[in-house]
């Protein structure tokens, strides 16, 4: 297998490099050579091309039996994924490597053929990671549990800690919401996770205002049945509306009422092995 990264301006290599050294590294029989504007990573052609990779969906790159662009970033400034390039898209010979099911879902408006569109996340992302904690109260109202249940391990690589009442409680429903986390966190102290982690998922505790003070992203799963433990406590609307663990994450943080919207928020788009998909792809076309 003969493979061309080819790069239309220097900012490419930021895309391009990851691919060269998983290549490199697990198919040592292929053939792989940078070309156009890399600078001192040009090096001789290898013949012609069966693969060409570039980072842009315009790229000037020359044809090859399989081209494959992989973008360059997640943000188009209104020019890829949008109407102002249809027809490019639309009409030329090329398969496309998105950063997420966001983005497929853009292309396949815009008319490109399914097959030709293939979710990987982003190459330079690869030897990156997630560090999502999440950490839900234990109150049948409050808690994130009874909405989140065990979905949450479908969020990679994420440290589940469980409120001390959770974990050690007698009631029944304590019971039942530690039944959904084989793997948690067992203890108090999770100063190191809250350092650790990037994203913080909580509910009506303090752990998403606590991650919003630290520069964390919050994200607030609200129980449907939260407004009940107030109205019991005899507050009101107006000052509900003014409580911290209220307002603060619906005004700094994310709000989602569902663990689709939960995982949706998490997942925007896969983290590493996007190498690895591209070259399943080069392999399952050829």
């Amino acid at each position: 297998m003969k493979v061309m990264l080819y790069g239309d301006w220097p900012l490419a290599l930021t895309y391009l490099e990851p691919l060269y050294q998983y290549i490199t590294t697990n198919e040592p029989s292929w053939e792989v050579w940078f070309a156009g504007e890399v600078g001192a990573h040009a090096t001789s052609p290898k013949g012609a091309p069966d693969v060409v990779i570039t980072c842009d969906e315009l790229s000037v790159a020359p044809d090859a039996p399989l081209k494959i662009c992989i973008f360059h970033g997640m943000a188009s400034k209104g020019q890829a994924f949008s109407t102002a390039r249809r027809v490019y898209f639309v009409d030329r010979r090329q398969d496309y490597a998105v950063p997420s099911p966001y983005y497929r879902d853009l292309l396949l408006d815009l008319g490109v053929d399914e097959s030709r569109i293939f979710v990987t996340g982003l190459t330079k992302h690869d030897q990156l990671e997630r560090r999502v904690l999440y950490a839900p109260t234990h109150n049948t109202e409050l808690s994130a549990i009874p909405v989140v249940t065990n979905r949450i391990y479908e969020v990679s690589g994420v440290k589940v800690h469980l409120h001390m009442y959770t974990r050690t409680g007698n009631k029944e429903h304590h019971k039942l919401f530690r039944s959904y986390y084989s793997e948690h966190e067992d203890r108090e102290d999770i100063s190191d996770l809250l350092e650790w982690c990037d994203t913080i998922i909580g509910d009506l505790g303090s752990i998403v205002v606590e991650g919003l003070a630290l520069g964390k992203r919050g994200i607030q799963v609200l129980n449907p049945r939260y407004r009940k433990f107030y109205q019991r406590k005899g507050i009101s609307e107006s000052e509900l509306e003014r409580l911290p663990e209220v307002c603060i994450p619906r005004d700094y943080g994310l709000v989602v009422h569902s663990a689709d919207e939960l995982l949706a928020a998490v997942n925007i788009a896969p983290v590493g092995r996007a190498c690895e998909r591209i070259v399943s792809w080069i392999k399952e076309k050829s």
